[in-house]
């Protein structure tokens, strides 16, 4: 098979924001992230007994909207103007603002499932629904006008994943107000809940990354270009196939077959982009494998698990399976394809400031030096350990004290190593210390 895409393209930084906006989304996310592997830590077995524990769902929040969300929110708010030359109105207070009501608004939704308060329910959909609200609607002013000749695979990508999260918001609301006013609603919320999960996991995460994947995976990990039949409709595709798979859910005798053959296609394409990716990385230019290439192999088997997982005929009803799925598609495909591309976007955003930042003829370190090596392995080699820990924790509970504090520290390491690249930078940037000469 030989990669027939379309060639890559120069990027455009005319409107490339400032460093500062996307950097505090990237240091922010890894805390969620630590959070709640330090809630699953102190809570144990409870918080990972059933999918429908609060506790449960208090931790999946956390690192949903406070990770996952946090970091390709931050992603989207850089790359648009850079890959697509789209110019998000406004995009420094639209920025600061969507950051922190994000932030309030996860850490009130975790708040509301711990404790199962309906007050702090109806408390966190304010922040969060602005949040997510002002961040489409930016995007969508900015995406109205043309983008850049090149970038449409990416570019439609985005708007589609920007579609599933406007759904998944709506769904995510609905069962918010649900738990908020429990008396005031009659809603099937386990057929709802199905659909949030599947248009947040599979339609905002998992478009989304297809899309960023297209442009990021040539350009920072040295392969071949995607297809052209991945690059083409394919993104739209899946689309179609998620809204047939949701409208046909809970439909009985032919829409029941119906239903089944949706989400095996769905399954299928998802699939099929793992393994093209897997494909691509194997053929790389550069046959030593770094971090980012590594984190996302772990993230591609990750993902081609999760879909065998999701289909596989049960027997007996578990509450094992759909945890371990959620583990796969959350901590091994979300967060370690995040973690791979956080260690290459950080230092070379780092690395392009820096040329223009720094002073009296200094050039910036290479981007591949600016976090260390050594320690990025460190922490991918503690992010798989915790990844393995926590699935063998969906069967054996006795395992979630140990697989939680493994992953805290690697998030933790993640944090650290990010800081060190925006330490770097901020005593970089700096003009150099003038010396003055002493009278003897």
């Amino acid at each position: 098979m030989k990669p027939a895409g379309a060639p890559r393209r120069a990027l455009s930084f005319d409107e490339n924001p400032a460093l500062s906006l996307p950097l505090r989304y990237f240091l922010t996310a890894p805390l969620f992230a630590a959070l709640a592997a330090g809630l699953l830590m102190w809570r144990g077995e409870p918080a990972l007994l059933t999918r429908w524990s609060p506790l449960t769902l208090a931790l999946t929040h956390l690192m949903v909207l406070g990770c996952l969300s946090m970091t390709m929110i931050g992603a989207l708010l850089q790359m648009l103007p850079v890959v697509g030359g789209i110019a998000v109105p406004h995009v420094g207070r639209v920025g600061a603002a969507v950051h922190l009501a994000l932030s309030a608004g996860a850490l009130l939704l975790a708040c509301a499932f711990w404790s199962e308060q309906p007050a702090l329910f109806a408390l966190a959909l304010a922040p969060l629904l602005g949040a997510l609200l002002l961040f489409v609607g930016a995007c969508t002013v900015g995406m109205w006008r043309e983008h850049a000749p090149g970038s449409g695979a990416v570019v439609g990508g985005i708007r589609l994943a920007l579609t599933a999260l406007v759904l998944t918001a709506t769904l995510g609301g609905l069962l918010a107000g649900a738990f908020a006013w429990p008396s005031g609603t009659d809603l099937p919320l386990q057929r709802m809940t199905d659909l949030h999960a599947m248009w947040g996991l599979l339609g905002w995460v998992g478009l989304l990354v297809i899309a960023v994947a297209f442009q990021v995976v040539p350009m920072f990990m040295l392969t071949e270009p995607y297809p052209a039949f991945l690059t083409g409709g394919y993104t739209t595709v899946l689309f179609l196939l998620l809204a047939a798979a949701s409208l046909s859910s809970g439909l009985p005798g032919a829409g029941l077959r119906f239903h089944q053959v949706c989400l095996a296609l769905l399954a299928a394409g998802y699939a099929l982009f793992a393994g093209v990716t897997l494909y691509l990385l194997a053929r790389r230019k550069r046959p030593r494998a770094d971090p980012t290439t590594l984190y996302w192999r772990v993230a591609m088997a990750s993902l081609m698990a999760a879909l065998a997982l999701w289909l596989w005929p049960r027997g007996e009803v578990s509450n094992a399976t759909p945890l371990a799925l959620g583990v796969l598609l959350i901590a091994g495909f979300a967060l370690s394809a995040i973690n791979g591309m956080l260690y290459k976007i950080v230092p070379f955003l780092a690395w392009y400031h820096l040329q223009d930042a720094m002073a009296g003829g200094r050039r910036p370190p290479a981007a591949n030096l600016i976090i260390p090596e050594r320690r990025a392995n460190w922490q991918l080699a503690a992010h798989v350990a915790a990844l393995l820990l926590l699935l063998a924790a969906c069967y054996q509970p006795a395992l979630t004290r140990p697989a939680a504090a493994l992953m805290c520290l690697a998030c933790l390491a993640l944090w650290l190593n990010l800081c060190t690249a925006a330490r770097l930078y901020w005593q970089l940037r700096a003009p150099p210390a003038t010396i003055t000469s002493q009278p003897s």
